[in-house]
């Protein structure tokens, strides 16, 4: 028996790859962990299968869907030491599962905070469904200290929360910045990560390339944007390699207006590269301003485009600097211990 993970799926965004790294991570150390996505698979769905973890698709067309709800049961049954769900919809079906083998709920909250404070607004019916078991599970682990307050507001108990900071594998030391290098946005084309900005503002900074990793709903506005702005970027869409474009890239940017605590700003210093962010969620905790990078005003592009100008004239020692913080604060071991003592494993 060990850890079962219930999400939604395992695309490739920011919450996804936590996961995906937690769980083969979790197998590692004998914990014998287990997948269960609740609509589809996803690429991550088939690296975590194929670290050897348990995974299934439940397939389920809604959220009463009583085939796809026997198979969640069927695949739960007998195997199952704690629960961890992601997702409003992953946490009713985890708080199901979690009754009915007897053992303990929590939920892991990735939820991007907003720059007054609260958590990214979910849907009326979401936030219904929510209130609903929200007092009820018994752990709640966030990514950022900025989420307590706002998920205490959403009903949970904040004396069942704990903050457990993204990890990442931080490899071989890597190689400086490469000089006139471009600059990269590592995010899925979504509103609220704000890629119009980024197209803006490297429009702003003379000779600088922009260069975006990611796959969206905003695609087509973009490349409208940029077709009818003169800004030198690229939309790449949905890419496997992040990590190699990152050691390509003379500097990581995320202009979100939302953020719990990014995978790509922590992956972007392991590379050694310094981070043009905005001061929303856990972000500052990871992004020192002048240290490790620069912060600039969610929503301002000409804010936007000084802090990537001053970024690129300093990019060796932020990067550098960047590297020892996340080597300080932000290892994969270090997450993983923080799981390990939330799900009592």
């Amino acid at each position: 028996m060990g850890p079962l993970f219930v999400c939604p799926d395992m695309h490739r965004g920011g919450a996804e790859r936590q996961w995906a790294t937690l769980i083969c991570a979790l197998a590692e150390r004998g914990h014998r962990p287990a997948l269960l996505t609740l609509t589809d698979e996803g690429p991550l769905f088939a690296e975590v299968a194929g670290a050897g973890v348990p995974a299934l698709c439940a397939g389920l067309r809604g959220r009463a869907d009583p085939a796809g709800l026997r198979r969640a049961v069927r695949f739960a049954r007998g195997r199952v030491s704690v629960v961890m769900s992601r997702a409003v919809s992953a946490e009713l079906v985890g708080h199901l599962l979690a009754r009915r083998e007897r053992v303990r709920h929590v939920v892991n909250e990735h939820t991007p905070c907003t720059p007054d404070g609260g958590l990214l607004a979910l849907r009326p019916h979401q936030r219904r469904l929510r209130r609903l078991i929200a007092s009820r599970v018994d752990g709640v682990v966030a990514v950022a200290q900025a989420q307590l307050g706002p998920l205490a507001e959403a009903g949970f108990r904040r004396e069942r929360m704990l903050v457990v900071a993204n990890g990442v594998t931080l490899g071989a030391a890597p190689a400086p910045p490469p000089a006139g290098g471009f600059a990269l946005v590592a995010a899925g084309l979504r509103p609220e990560k704000r890629v119009d900005l980024f197209v803006e503002a490297v429009a702003q900074v003379p000779g600088l390339r922009g260069v975006v990793a990611g796959e969206g709903r905003e695609r087509e506005r973009l490349e409208r944007q940029i077709a009818g702005g003169g800004a030198q970027v690229e939309l790449l869409g949905e890419r496997g390699d992040v990590d190699l474009l990152m050691r390509d890239s003379a500097m990581v940017c995320l202009p979100s207006e939302a953020e719990a605590l990014p995978m790509s700003v922590l992956e972007a210093m392991a590379a050694g590269r310094g981070v043009v962010a905005t001061p929303v969620g856990g972000v500052p905790d990871a992004v020192v301003d002048g240290e490790t990078g620069a912060l600039a005003a969610p929503g301002d592009s000409h804010a936007l485009a000084t802090a990537l100008a001053r970024v690129r004239g300093d990019a060796v020692r932020m990067g550098a600097a960047g590297r020892r913080r996340a080597e300080e604060r932000f290892t994969l071991d270090a997450m993983v211990n923080g799981y390990e003592q939330a799900l009592g494993l």
